[in-house]
């Protein structure tokens, strides 16, 4: 073989693999061109995917929120209820204790006047809030007068050594009936409001002098205002000229 034929020869085979590797590129490029179209659409979709997971996890972020102040709400609500209970568990043990000492100074008072109470002399009552006793006036009193007579002074000792015991504030109440102060008793008391709140203030000394504390003492007139009975009758008017005692577990101060 001449060195021209195979010149020539070498010359067919580069055209030909020239030839082949053209067709690759081409083809290469078409293949990549159709991948990049494939990778443009997932890369749009992973997008819209994403921007749907971000409104999702804002919108998750937001019930979470919601959910954790609804939670605390609850929370404050439930705690809530649970002192609510507390505090009335509380009150009713309270409750429950101040009644018991209010039965044991009413229960002890009524053991201090049994004998004043069968003769209609002394009348106790438990109140709402406190015990009340109501003493007749003629049993502590002379007519017309301020100062203890005998009786007087060894009842309300009697109720002293009960009293300086008591927790409770210890209010002495004076009322009179309706007859009007006459005569040279008006130079000392020129109406029923005197008379009546110097029989209190006699009982508060008395009180005072055998142990109750002073400031757990109050003296209080109401002249011939709330009777409790009709003054046209003597008994009426008997009944009316009184002194109460009434315990009560919260003082009224004056401030």
């Amino acid at each position: 073989m001449s060195i021209q034929r195979v010149n020539r020869i070498g010359v067919a085979g580069r055209g030909a693999l020239g030839i082949g590797m053209l067709s690759m590129l081409l083809l290469a490029g078409c293949v990549s061109s159709g991948k990049y179209e494939t990778l443009v659409s997932e890369r749009d979709q992973l997008a819209d995917q994403r921007a749907r997971l971000a409104e999702e996890r804002t919108q998750l972020a937001k019930e979470r929120d919601l959910l954790a102040e609804e939670q605390q709400r609850l929370s404050s609500k439930v705690e809530q209820t649970e002192q609510q209970k507390q505090a009335a568990a509380r009150q009713a043990a309270e409750a429950q204790a101040e009644l018991q000492r209010q039965q044991q100074v009413y229960d002890k008072l009524q053991a201090t006047f049994a004998k004043e109470q069968q003769a209609n002399q002394v009348k106790i009552e438990m109140l709402k809030s406190g015990v009340k006793v109501n003493l007749a006036n003629d049993i502590l009193f002379p007519s017309g007068s301020a100062a203890l007579n005998q009786s007087g002074v060894e009842m309300l000792t009697r109720a002293a050594a009960e009293l300086k015991s008591s927790p409770y504030q210890t209010l002495v109440a004076g009322f009179t009936d309706n007859v009007a102060i006459s005569g040279k008793l008006m130079d000392k008391y020129p109406s029923n409001w005197e008379l009546a709140a110097a029989r209190a203030a006699s009982v508060v000394r008395l009180l005072e002098r055998e142990g109750v504390a002073s400031e757990q003492l109050l003296a209080v007139s109401f002249g011939e205002n709330s009777p409790v009975a009709d003054n046209g009758s003597a008994e009426g008017r008997s009944k009316n000229r009184r002194i109460e005692i009434i315990l009560r577990p919260v003082a009224v101060t004056l401030d």
